[in-house]
């Protein structure tokens, strides 16, 4: 009999959590009970849900229990010196995992109600609304993974999973309404987290660093998307990756315009964290 595939993203881990993790970590404090009170978990369910998720994403090593791997250092610095871009950090982390690990379905998962909230612009995320999704992803997977929609596993409670993690973004992205939660897309997106989208396609594509990518439809969507960001939001969100990081300025990225062709980005490496915060 076939095992379900699972795309399952669980509710444990959320953004406070990991900063709690993230900052006990980096200063060797990993007693269990401590970190389990300071999560208000139960240890059991930290070294059976939480721990396991990040060890998925490389944040904590796999084999040094208590450890952090080298994007979990990354995390951790920008944890300490700059703690609104971590929620969108981990959220491109998890976002971009399946394009270069195709076994991990929980971000193709991810990654896909992602693109169904974006393709609706603003919605009120209403129970029917949220079984509609569930039933788009497991469409789609079945067709990605060419499996009939009975071993998708994949529900309600796995869409919670995806929202823990797009609560934490800045610009946020769900508001309150009354009772009611509601998805809009952002306008605006910090320059270092744009950076680390147009990095993911030039490794996606593989593009070569220094060349110029043209901004045609189906690249500008690809990093609308990601980023959750309104095509009409990118203009100012370019401006100002362009301020920060200006090639002429000693910088890595640049954008223009170029007759008969259109709007063009360029990176001229892959920047690291140190160079972005």
């Amino acid at each position: 009999m076939n095992k379900r595939l699972t795309l399952h993203l669980q509710q444990n881990t959320t953004l406070s959590r990991v900063a709690v993790i993230l900052e006990n970590f980096s200063i060797q404090q990993t007693d269990i009970d401590q970190l389990a009170a300071l999560c208000q978990l139960g240890a059991t369910v930290l070294q059976k849900n939480v721990f396991p998720f990040l060890r998925n994403l490389s944040i904590l090593d796999k084999k040094n229990p208590s450890g952090l791997t080298p994007l979990g250092k990354v995390a951790a610095d920008i944890q300490q010196s700059n703690p609104a871009l971590l929620g969108d950090f981990l959220h491109l982390v998890i976002y971009h995992l399946h394009l270069f690990d195709p076994d991990k379905r929980f971000s193709w998962a991810y990654a896909t109600v992602v693109q169904q909230l974006w393709l609706r612009k603003e919605v009120i995320l209403s129970p029917a609304e949220k079984k509609s999704i569930v039933g788009e992803v497991i469409e789609k997977a079945a067709v990605n993974f060419e499996l009939p929609t009975s071993e998708i596993a994949f529900s309600d409670s796995s869409i919670t999973g995806v929202l823990n993690w797009l609560h934490s973004l800045s610009p946020c992205v769900i508001k309150s309404e009354g009772k009611s939660e509601y998805f809009s897309r952002r306008y605006f997106c910090a320059a270092p987290i744009f950076l680390m989208a147009v990095d993911a396609i030039y490794k996606q594509r593989q593009r070569t660093y220094g060349t110029k990518i043209f901004l045609r439809e189906d690249i500008k969507d690809a990093i609308c998307q990601m980023l959750l960001l309104d095509p009409s939001g990118l203009d100012g969100t370019l401006d100002n990756a362009k301020c920060t990081y200006d090639y002429d300025q000693g910088g890595f990225f640049d954008c223009g315009y170029e007759g008969g062709y259109g709007q063009w980005i360029m990176l001229t490496k892959s920047p690291d964290w140190s160079q972005l915060i």
